[in-house]
């Protein structure tokens, strides 16, 4: 774990993580914003309505679910590999999208893509979580999101500049995916483990990638009330999906004019996405979440109702996607910080437990750790205690003219049967 620099903020190693999660991040946002800028190119491909292109989307993005199965895994395997495994899943999911012969094989081909690509969002977010200090954790996530936000509007940049005035097809947008890979070889060669998931792996905590803790108390109401917050969220997120193509069938404007908006509103926005998160850094998530959502949904309102021509229909899609930012952030940081990998609070004698890990273990992979110094401090005493060695406890027990020897044999499992379960923070 990167030593914490001495006025809480981030280290040359902090900064160095975050550039090679952005990079990640960046190739993500240009793969998941191919479908909203060539949406109306590929209905006419296809030869679909409105209606049956808005059920073939839905389908699509359930390819989501099954990425529990790889946040799973990076509970149990690690981060790094995951991370990597999914980069180039999603890379081939998109180079065979381009070669699809009718709408079937491509809502198949980017169903897998799209669980992916929501696999490699959590893991890579979840590495920021655990190895940024908490104080500055806040920005950390915006650097993300804005690294995503800057993909996504170089797709917008090349279709708008580029493919549509050649009349090329939007296929090429996914063959441009491929030249990605090449971040993949970079990460496979610079990007390290995420230090609190070796300091669990190590520890070797039976409550590691158990997903049936997520359905006790005291978690089973935050996870409640966390997928009910992403459920409504990406509700009126996902409407942006359609934006490229309202501009075009119902405002009438050409296939360049709607993504230049969309790529002018959302650079006017992307200040808002390191801004949230550093003003959540002082003032908590939750407000900043909260005002997000709203600004989101008054700015969609206007969008699809009210706004005309291209001076409104961009004020409009700016509103929406300042909103969309602020919310995107602070609400993606609630499910990284809200449940912890394991319980280790190290109460020992000397271990300050003023800052204790979190995570999100099973979203899939999400995990938010602090500083994690003293929760190794604290692991380190109870190794020793468990070989023996006479730590403060068995001194405090010694002092009550209770032999040592009893404590030495009680079960080992016991220690270790609730972890996870009640973490103070």
């Amino acid at each position: 774990m990167a030593a914490e620099a001495p006025n809480g903020g981030l280290t040359a190693a902090h900064k160095r993580l975050l550039v090679l999660l952005a990079a990640a991040c960046f190739s993500e946002g240009f793969d998941f914003a191919t479908l909203t800028v060539a949406l109306p190119q590929i209905r006419s491909t296809f030869g679909l309505s409105h209606m049956h292109a808005d059920l073939w989307v839905a389908v699509l993005y359930l390819g989501a679910l099954p990425a529990v199965v790889w946040g799973r895994r990076a509970d149990r395997r690690g981060r790094r590999g995951v991370l990597l495994m999914t980069m180039v899943g999603y890379t081939a999911g998109s180079a065979a999208t381009a070669l699809a012969p009718n709408v079937e094989i491509f809502v198949a081909c980017q169903f897998v893509t799209r669980c992916f690509l929501t696999a490699q969002v959590a893991v890579a977010w979840t590495m920021a979580a655990e190895d940024l200090p908490a104080a500055r954790r806040g920005i950390g996530f915006g650097v993300l999101a804005l690294a995503s936000a800057l993909g996504t509007g170089l797709s917008a940049i090349v279709q708008a500049t580029v493919l549509s005035p050649m009349g090329a097809s939007w296929r090429w947008l996914y063959v441009l995916s491929l030249p990605f890979l090449l971040i993949v070889v970079m990460l496979s060669r610079s990007l390290p483990e995420s230090s609190r998931y070796q300091a669990v792996a190590q520890r070797r905590d039976v409550s590691q990638g158990q997903a049936g803790l997520l359905a006790r108390a005291p978690y089973r109401r935050p996870l409640l009330l966390i997928c009910a917050m992403i459920l409504f969220g990406n509700l009126a997120t996902e409407a942006t999906v359609f934006a490229v193509d309202f501009m075009e069938s119902d405002r009438g404007l050409s296939a360049s004019a709607a993504n230049l908006i969309l790529v002018a509103a959302g650079a006017v926005a992307l200040p808002v996405l390191t801004l949230a998160g550093r003003l959540s850094d002082r003032v908590g998530r939750r407000y900043v979440c909260i005002v997000g959502v709203l600004v989101q949904g008054a700015g969609l309102l206007l969008f699809f109702t009210v706004a005309r021509g291209v001076a409104g229909l961009g004020l409009a899609l700016m509103t929406t996607y300042i909103g969309l930012f602020a919310a995107w952030t602070t609400g993606n940081a609630f499910a990284v910080e809200l449940f912890p990998t394991a319980l280790r609070g190290a109460r020992e004698r000397g271990v300050d437990d003023r800052e204790a890990a979190r995570s999100v273990g099973q979203l899939r992979a999400v995990s938010g750790a602090a500083r994690g110094d003293e929760q190794l401090a604290g692991h380190g005493v109870r190794a020793g205690r468990r070989a023996g060695a006479r730590s403060g406890h068995h001194r405090r027990r010694a002092a009550r003219d209770e032999p040592p020897r009893a404590h030495r044999h009680r079960p080992r499992a016991r220690p270790r049967r609730n972890l996870g379960l009640t973490e103070r923070t």
